[in-house]
């Protein structure tokens, strides 16, 4: 996979929105962030196991740390392929009662981009967006996902665990080259997510012409909430 369906593929695990013609919800921040811990706990000792396809896991952990990055303050995480075992840093926030991250566009741990995941106290019909761009081979290209609340207050199950007060986010991703007018659909992203949780699992079912498809799910199989 090359550098540009490996960003596409990190934008779209983490739900977001890119257009060029108008700002965003994840260009109207405020100055300084929240903490995230209504979202998932920041507490040192909290971590959540997923499961994907081919029989991978990913360990999600808590480090009870800030970070600065791009003038804010995030609460700071890792992510561990336990298959690959590659460990990435993770930055979560909360901004205008939006929770955020930093997704890392190029794998270089130093070109990052605020994307919403979520707004605070999510209702059905609440919507988000996030907007920017990616250059490839000289070429720019406008990408845009649209966020939206379709459900709240399930209960489901999974991996046989019952989760009660679910609330289920979906983002549709599109994208197109710079100045060019027709947007191509590129799939979308759906998410679960349990209060006093986080995420519980997440479906991927993304198609970008002939750059890149994959369609997975990511369910949590295990979790600790550290006191």
């Amino acid at each position: 996979m090359n550098n540009f369906t490996k960003s596409i593929a990190a934008i779209t695990i983490a739900g977001l929105l890119f257009v060029s013609c108008k700002k965003g919800d994840n260009e109207k921040l405020g100055d300084t962030n929240d903490q995230v811990s209504s979202f998932m706990s920041t507490k040192q000792g909290s971590w959540w196991l997923y499961h994907g396809k081919s029989n991978t896991f990913s360990l999600r952990e808590a480090t009870g740390k800030d970070s600065m990055k791009m003038g804010l303050s995030y609460n700071y995480y890792t992510l561990t392929d336990t298959f690959l075992n590659t460990t990435i840093p993770e930055y979560f926030g909360k901004n205008n009662g939006m929770f955020i991250m930093l997704v890392d566009l190029d794998g270089s741990q130093t070109n990052y981009m605020n994307v919403v995941v979520c707004k605070e106290n999510a209702k059905v019909g609440d919507t988000w967006q996030n907007t920017g761009d990616i250059t490839y081979s000289g070429i720019k290209f406008d990408l845009l996902t649209e966020g939206e609340v379709i459900a709240t207050g399930e209960t489901i199950t999974v991996a046989g665990k019952e989760y009660k007060d679910v609330a289920t986010l979906k983002s549709k991703l599109k994208g197109k080259i710079h100045l060019t007018p027709t947007y191509v659909n590129c799939g979308d992203v759906t998410m679960w997510y349990a209060k006093d949780v986080g995420i519980i699992k997440s479906n991927f079912d993304i198609s970008i012409s002939s750059f890149y498809s994959n369609k997975y799910q990511d369910s949590l199989i295990d979790y600790h909430i550290a006191p």
